[in-house]
């Protein structure tokens, strides 16, 4: 008869297979978990970078279209004194008026995509309250088609030999069979065209007239006032469009975008180097000291861009950065920042300059 001995492992063999299996896993456990977290942190870097990008963009797109159409002031609808005679500078300063410390501006000019010369088959008197487009002109009878009832119109004299200027009324109905475009008469800050040339004198004959863009980004982190998309936990970059107080239908425009800080390099500053930039922009009620909106050069923006939650692990520290003449906060947390700074030059104010 063949014994033959069956063979299996011993207890310390199984000991020993079972403490290598469980340094296994836990080395493949420890690695999955750095790859997480570097994934988490990688997300977030992208999510503010991309923000960010996006934020600046939307700025500086507007900045350098700032002033077209006008000779750095508008005259008629909005004047900031409360007269119909007062004008609205094309570039309006706020300098940390709004939450955390953050500025704010207002950009204005004319909708490139829709100008268009006012027909000088009609020459409108001082008294009337349209403007018309020869709807035979291409593109004219869609463009017509495109303003709204509560838009502003904004036109631009670049005929006059001197005292050139730039109009700007609320639109009340259009026609675009006729080209005809109805203005506000007299409401509220609202110029008639009286409000704006002498009795008995007519407009001018032709005028390059568009859209007018009167657009105010600041910062909204505050969940206190019930207006708008943020809060403490979630600043965002706003985009107002009625030149008024912020209010429920401005427009968000980029998320967890915690500051902006504008400045500004002036005419008889140039060139813009360091120690040429200012942190507002005059009045014209201060008098002409060459840091009026019409002398404005050159604009520097600069945004921080904020992570939408907080480093998981709460090894990171960190606090909202000290930007331009914001000193920032000495309050710790754990979220991560980016900053971006562009210099834009405002190329149709330059333009006044030469």
């Amino acid at each position: 008869m063949i014994i033959r001995h069956r063979q299996a492992f011993t207890l310390i063999e199984l000991l020993i297979a079972i403490a290598i299996g469980t340094f296994v896993v836990a080395a493949l456990y420890n690695l999955f978990t750095v790859q997480l977290k570097q994934f988490l942190y990688q997300d977030l870097q992208m999510e503010m970078h991309q923000n960010i990008r996006l934020a600046m963009d939307v700025l500086t797109r507007s900045a350098r279209n700032t002033g077209m159409g006008t000779n750095g002031q508008v005259l008629g609808a909005l004047g900031l004194s409360g007269n119909t005679d007062s004008s609205l500078p094309v570039i309006i300063s706020y300098d940390g008026d709004g939450p955390f410390g953050s500025d704010a501006v207002t950009l204005v000019s004319m909708d490139p995509e829709l100008v268009m010369y006012s027909d000088a088959d009609y020459l409108t008197d001082c008294t009337g309250t349209s403007v018309h487009f020869d709807p035979t002109t291409p593109s004219y009878k869609d463009k017509v088609s495109e303003l709204e009832v509560g838009e502003y119109l904004l036109c631009y004299d670049g005929t006059a030999r001197s005292d050139r200027a730039a109009y700007m009324w609320q639109i009340t109905a259009t026609d675009d069979t006729t080209g005809e475009v109805t203005v506000d008469a007299a409401s509220g800050l609202t110029a008639d065209f009286a409000g704006v040339c002498e009795s008995g004198e007519n407009m001018p004959i032709s005028m390059e007239c568009s859209r007018a863009e009167i657009v105010t980004f600041y910062i909204d982190a505050n969940d206190s006032d019930g207006v708008g998309a943020g809060s403490t936990e979630h600043p965002v970059l706003m985009m107002d469009l009625d030149y008024e107080s912020p209010d429920d239908d401005d427009v968000p425009v980029v998320d967890h975008i915690e500051d902006l800080q504008v400045e500004y390099c002036f005419a008889n500053d140039e060139p813009c180097g360091s120690g040429s930039w200012n942190d507002s922009v005059d009045t014209y009620s201060d008098g002409d000291d060459g840091n009026d909106p019409d002398d404005v050069y050159m604009m520097r923006m600069s945004v921080v861009s904020r992570s939408s939650r907080e480093d998981p692990r709460h090894l990171y520290t960190g606090a909202q950065l000290s930007l331009a003449n914001n000193s920032g906060s000495g309050d710790a947390d754990h979220y991560y920042r980016q900053v971006l700074s562009s210099e834009v030059s405002v190329r149709n104010m330059r333009a006044l300059q030469w």
